[in-house]
């Protein structure tokens, strides 16, 4: 479950607090039980700098007792998520708009307002963010993404990963001393605000769309019959939001064409058969759009 606070301009503490993902961890040894023998046991490691320190061992989250991962014994014993609160308010205090949580706090990211909105013409409005990431079972690393939001369709235009920093003993150093560069983030996000006004300048006709979404999910003669129906999904996705972008903003351009295309990968094909929202939203926090990404560079190239 996906739970994510009112957007209201704070600190990342204020959010995060509010949404109780600020909670306690500790990590204690995974015991096994055998059938062969009387009680549980704690397997450890044998030899190495590791040595008699637990095979596996869980995070549990000290004020509701439930599990929010299980590790190998080398895994460092971060202290939850404050260190991603502390980092955040630090670089850009007091511009936290939303926090989300999923499960019993498994994963968490937090999004930041950079700059004030820009209107690219006709009141479609985009905006620029900073969403930080983390988890405690190990399914993302801490990372730090840039994000334009369109206030239009409510698309999250996730550019590429700013920072990256694995789950290692020296996690904290790490991510304290790569988050020095998200200074310059401000300035790229004016570089992505003026690719999006070049898009918009570039007027793009229906049979350049259609070739467009031929580029970027082509039929073949020997896709599978679940191939099939998923590229055939994806492409009437395509092709309906192009008509609706059209409906809304008028003459056809390459921005409402790259719209079209990250707005059908975003709540069509990433989302799945199952429409899954939840899984829609992961996958644009991760970055994984590679259709928008490639779509992008065919506009720009014409």
């Amino acid at each position: 479950m996906t739970t994510t606070v009112v957007e209201r301009a704070d600190s990342a503490r204020w959010h995060m607090g509010d949404l109780g993902a600020l909670f306690p961890v500790y990590y204690p040894a995974a015991e096994y039980y055998c059938s062969l023998r009387e009680d549980a046991h704690i397997p450890t490691i044998e030899s190495g700098v590791y040595e008699h320190a637990p095979l596996y061992k869980f995070v549990v989250r000290e004020d509701t007792g439930q599990v929010v991962g299980l590790h190998s014994g080398k895994y460092p014993e971060i202290d939850g998520y404050q260190m991603l609160a502390e980092m955040a308010d630090m670089m850009f205090p007091m511009s936290t708009t939303s926090c989300t949580l999923w499960g019993a706090g498994e994963r968490v990211a937090v999004r930041q307002q950079l700059s004030d909105s820009i209107d690219l013409g006709g009141g479609d409005k985009i905006q620029s963010h900073l969403v930080w990431i983390s988890s405690l079972d190990g399914s993302w690393s801490t990372s730090v993404y840039d994000m334009q939001r369109r206030f239009f369709c409510q698309n999250q235009l996730v550019g590429r990963p700013l920072i990256k920093v694995r789950h290692t003993k020296n996690h904290d150093d790490i991510f304290e001393m790569k988050a020095t560069i998200l200074k310059e983030a401000a300035q790229q996000a004016l570089t992505w605000q003026g690719k999006a006004l070049a898009l918009k300048q570039q007027p793009v006709i229906d049979s350049q769309f259609f070739e467009l979404v031929n580029q970027l999910v082509p039929m073949k003669d020997d896709m599978s019959t679940r191939k099939e129906k998923s590229v055939r999904s994806a492409r009437s996705a395509m092709l309906t939001r192009w008509e609706q972008e059209k409906s809304e903003w008028g003459d056809g351009n390459g921005w409402l064409a790259w719209n079209a295309i990250q707005g059908a990968e975003q709540h069509t094909v990433n989302a799945g058969a199952n429409h899954d929202r939840d899984k829609s939203l992961r996958k644009a926090i991760e970055g994984k759009t590679p259709l928008a990404n490639k779509a992008m560079g065919l506009i720009l190239a014409q």
